[in-house]
């Protein structure tokens, strides 16, 4: 899909500059950095990957929450948008694949650790009740934003990791491509929410818990 980018208001500028603190904090949690320096401790890897997977398997039923409540010009961006993270539930499993984690411990669902199930919680909650702009900063425009840097910073160290191979790297080398594109989309739904009321303060509040708690629960994820 081809976004449509229209002029930034200056709540756009506002809301960045209040992410990218949180952004580069989440850059710098010691798996992303152990990632771009291809160091990753082999049981850390193998539990980080494992312990983050709720929020990887579970994006697409967030994204069909916004789906069933958006307004008509978002549904395609939001059909869309399912259709990729289902296929990066596979690229995942993949990656563990690569770092040697026991397929089983996929198939058969792990206790979350608390911090993955307090991020966990938040996006269901967002995603089906929250006012919509606010919703989708915290889904997309957050967590999607984000993914994308990370993929391009752990690419650094894990490009050159032969272990893991093509497909263990299937799953960064996606988002480092596309996802560029899924946040400016939902910037856009985002400015139109806006502009037809919805508050861009709740929009960045929103978004801003989004980073922290999933930074709280990568780091807990990798440390396990």
């Amino acid at each position: 899909m081809t976004v449509q980018v229209t002029p930034h208001p200056p709540w756009v500028a506002d809301l960045d500059a209040a992410l990218e603190p949180h952004r580069e904090a989440i850059l710098d949690t010691k798996v992303v950095v152990e990632a771009s320096e291809n160091h990753l401790a082999d049981g850390k890897v193998q539990n980080f990957l494992v312990a983050f997977y709720p929020i990887i398997r579970d994006f697409p039923q967030w994204l069909q929450m916004l789906l069933d409540r958006s307004p008509a010009e978002g549904q395609a961006f939001f059909r869309d948008n399912i259709r990729v993270e289902k296929r990066h539930d596979a690229m995942w499993r993949a990656m563990g694949d690569g770092f040697n984690v026991p397929r089983e411990r996929f198939k058969i669902p792990e206790p979350m650790i608390p911090e993955t199930r307090v991020f966990h919680d938040y996006l269901t909650a967002m995603s089906r009740t929250a006012a919509f702009a606010a919703a989708v900063g915290a889904v997309n425009y957050a967590v999607e934003g984000v993914a994308q840097k990370i993929s391009e910073k752990a690419l650094r160290g894990l490009g050159n990791n032969e272990k893991i191979g093509p497909r263990g790297r299937w799953w960064l080398e996606e988002h480092a491509k596309y996802d560029d594109e899924h946040p400016l989309h939902a910037l856009e739904i985002i400015k139109r929410c806006v502009a037809k009321g919805e508050e861009a303060e709740e929009v960045s509040t929103a978004s801003v818990k989004s980073l922290k708690l999933m930074r709280e629960a990568m780091t807990a994820s990798y440390e396990t």
